[in-house]
């Protein structure tokens, strides 16, 4: 059922390139210079994923051309955003075309909803017309930094490139399948500034990955910091339940932060939990498909020269999962650490950092993405495959060189986004650690009664401190594995003598288990402790009188009385420590030691925001 016609340009009844979007009309183009929100993500989560450069000044009337025919860019990297209020939640046909105008259209890319690629590398000769079917879905989300779901029903279109115009656009209702994906930082949707430099950008590869389908539409649930837990605990699930029906298809992938969780280990929580999805996609009649972490750029063990990224275990727990339960299984892990082997140093082009893709890395996952769906025959996706298959644009197309840009405000400046520390003891100090940067702004729950175990603790104790996790690790200890993620702040607190050895019996170190009173004061004092030498002479008593007298430790909590400690146990006088306590205690030590603006290490992995 048509929903709503239009047509762009400068004749009678066509919308004109100074009609903005107004709530009483229910369409327009999205005025960049008129943003709501402090941080880029707010900025742009009503202009369809695009924040404006505070370097750019350019006004509008110079952005836009104006014909008969349609509206055109004046520039390739600049954007036109166009918004479209829609009557309900679901899937809506959009038919597309431009006819070209003003001159040749070079390079012109489409993108819908929250800077999803629709299609690229568009060329059309002066005079020529160019048509685009595709699908959205419309749908709530949670966006990033914050627990409230957008329930915002409306299109959103851009276009860029070279000339690149729209003249016009029709949008229908239809019941075509959805292609659901769910995951972390590395396929979310993340926005970008514009003018648009892709190089500069950082995309997740579900962004990119609508261009490869011309008769269902893609809905991006993946966003940054989630483990599988995560994903189902914080809403995103009960959303995506809502709405999935039968002959959809899910498609997942996590790993990344599930290995920072000492309960989401490869063979643990985390196959389970793969398990649990795909347990009930099938309940729903949806067809699920596993895909393995993609890598990280790898880096090199120097004692070995193997190539490693730390997420091979995760990848063969997805692997298992995939074929005890019979399901299509893509083996991103492998595919992306050969390609980023094969390419070296020039793997850099395709990241923002050492995890996270910028639109020509987000581009490459995709491509390999559908070709594995289109080699495997994965139903009923290969089915929906564009038989138009995009080429990949590469780092080669495109300048490296970016604008200057004023410092972007900080994620931390934002209002506190956890829903379970209302009423804790810590909450003021909590918040504090939130805005000083140790905490992850992109989850929901924070868990501030519940306790944490030994090498998850290290982590956020890293952050305070402002020291670095140093590889290769060495084997001290028989429970800590090689290349685990905690392992590289172990060796670091053995070289550092961070670590009381009355708490390692029988060379083990207890990773698992939850961290004591008196355990969390000895890492504390020992690493404010300047001299590297002295710290061993820092017993666990000490330790924790210490603490108590600095600050680090509340003298009301229980059963941590100095008096009550016995050197010769561990376990007394020092009961499991909340993760509330350890938060406020680690933004205490971060006051003493003048750490609080500074800049955190350098191997801190911040999740991008979309």
């Amino acid at each position: 059922m048509l929903i709503a016609s239009y047509s762009f340009g400068s004749g009678e009844n066509k919308i004109s390139d100074t009609s903005f979007y107004d709530k009483s009309k229910g369409y327009g183009f999205v005025d960049l210079r008129t943003p709501i929100g402090n941080t880029a993500s707010e900025r742009s989560l009503y202009a369809g994923g695009w924040n404006l450069r505070k370097s750019f000044k350019t006004p509008w009337d110079d952005i836009v051309t104006a014909t008969d025919d349609g509206l055109f860019t004046n520039h390739r990297r600049e954007v036109i955003i166009f918004k479209a209020a829609v009557p309900s939640f679901g899937t809506y046909k959009i038919n597309f075309t431009v006819t070209a105008d003003v001159g040749d259209i070079r390079d012109m890319r489409i993108f819908a909803g929250r800077r999803n690629l629709i299609a690229s590398g568009i060329h059309i000769h002066e005079g020529g017309t160019y048509s685009r079917t595709f699908y959205v879905n419309v749908t709530p989300y949670i966006p990033a930094l914050t627990s409230v779901p957008c329930m915002e029903k409306a299109i959103y279109i851009s276009i860029c490139g070279h000339n690149a115009g729209i003249s016009h656009i029709d949008i229908e209702q239809d019941s075509a399948p959805v292609l659901y994906v769910a995951g972390d930082s590395t396929l979310t949707d993340q926005n970008a500034p514009c003018p648009y430099y892709p190089y500069g950008s950082g995309g997740g590869w579900a962004q990119i990955f609508a261009q490869f389908f011309d008769s269902i539409s893609v809905c991006n649930y993946a966003h940054s910091g989630l483990t599988t837990n995560c994903f189902r605990d914080d809403g995103h699930w009960d959303i995506l339940a809502k709405y999935i029906r039968k002959g959809d298809i899910f498609m997942l992938q996590f790993g990344h932060n599930d290995q920072k969780r000492r309960n989401l280990t490869a063979f643990g929580g985390y196959i389970n939990n793969l398990r649990w999805y795909v347990k009930k996609i099938r309940e729903f009649g949806a067809y699920p498909v596993i895909c393995s972490p993609i890598s990280r750029i790898p880096f090199t063990d120097e004692e070995t020269g193997k190539k490693c990224s730390l997420l091979k275990t995760h990848a063969l727990a997805a692997m298992q999962a995939a074929e005890e339960l019979n399901v299509p299984f893509i083996d991103l892990h492998t595919l992306t650490f050969n390609k980023w082997t094969e390419l070296g140093d020039k793997a850099y082009d395709y990241f923002t950092d050492m995890t996270h893709t910028n639109d020509y890395g987000a581009s490459l996952i995709a491509t390999m993405v559908a070709d594995e769906i289109r080699s495997k025959k994965i139903e009923p996706l290969c089915n929906f495959i564009n038989p138009d298959d995009p080429v990949p644009f590469t780092p080669d197309m495109d300048i490296k060189e970016l604008p200057k840009e004023p410092e972007e405000a900080s994620i931390f400046d934002i209002n506190i986004p956890y829903v379970d520390i209302e009423g804790t003891p810590q909450y003021e100090m909590i918040t504090k650690a939130f805005k000083g940067g140790l905490l992850d702004p992109c989850i929901m729950f924070l868990h501030p009664d519940q306790t944490m175990a030994r090498a998850q603790v290290l982590m956020v104790l890293f952050k305070a401190l402002r020291i670095e996790g140093r590889r290769p690790y060495h084997g001290r200890y028989i429970d800590i594995g090689r290349y685990e993620w905690d392992s590289s702040y172990v060796e670091t607190c053995i070289q550092e003598n961070l670590i009381d050895e009355m708490t390692t019996p029988d060379d083990l170190f207890r990773p698992d288990d939850p961290l004591t009173y008196a355990e969390f004061a000895s890492l504390c004092e020992r690493g404010m402790e300047k001299e590297v030498l002295k710290r061993p002479d820092l017993g666990l008593s000490e330790c924790l009188r210490k603490a108590i007298a600095d600050g680090i430790i509340s003298s009301e909590a229980v059963y941590i009385e100095p008096s009550d400690f016995d050197t010769e146990k561990i376990t007394d006088g020092g009961c499991a420590i909340t993760r509330g306590e350890i938060y406020a205690g680690l933004y205490r030590v971060m006051e003493i030691m003048n750490n609080v603006g500074s800049k955190l290490p350098s191997d801190t992995e911040m999740h991008p925001v979309g």
